[in-house]
């Protein structure tokens, strides 16, 4: 299967199932895409061109391009605002990885889908940057205050003698309740 095919295409060797698959794309209506947005939280999204009686009824054009939308299909009586786009579509074929600009047009809910991805990753990114400043600025802070040493173990003068004393964890629970 091939999103975009080229001229250069050998015909003659070409077996059955190509001649029947570069028919059926010079039969398709490459204007517009319809897209798949079922993946949209991973960033992935299906496309494909528009078939004949997809362009004759509009869908795509003049509804919502996601199929899985209930502005898809032309029958629906309310008709939301669209908005066209122009795709960059990266995508993989026979292991080489190809481009193209597709134009898909869209309702404003399949639109935050189609962009869902993208916006969730520079609200990190900047929700990162700002955890980063704030760590910042409290270091700043920091040094700007005198450091005091903590010790876990405190040294205790007791008349002449020096003792040490111990934190609760550091004894056992035998010692702990017989002290």
């Amino acid at each position: 299967h091939r999103f975009l095919r080229e001229d250069e295409d050998d015909e003659k060797d070409s077996s059955w199932e190509d001649k029947l698959a570069s028919k059926y794309y010079s039969s398709l209506y490459r204007e517009f895409a319809v897209c798949d947005l079922k993946h949209y939280k991973s960033g992935n999204f299906a496309l494909r061109w528009r078939t004949e009686e997809e362009v004759l009824s509009g869908a795509g054009e003049t509804t919502c391009g996601n199929t899985r939308c209930v502005h898809h299909s032309p029958g629906s009586g309310h008709k939301p605002s669209l908005t066209t786009l122009e795709l960059p579509f990266t995508y993989s074929e026979h292991g080489e990885t190809k481009s193209a600009l597709v134009k898909a047009v869209l309702c404003k809910k399949c639109l935050d889908k189609m962009m869902w991805k993208r916006r969730k990753e520079r609200t990190e990114k900047i929700e990162n940057s700002e955890d980063k400043s704030q760590r910042r600025s409290d270091d700043v802070a920091e040094d700007r205050q005198p450091r005091r040493k903590r010790h876990r173990d405190c040294d205790v003068n007791e008349g002449s003698q020096r003792q040490r004393r111990r934190s609760s964890r550091s004894l056992s629970p035998t010692r702990r309740n017989s002290t």
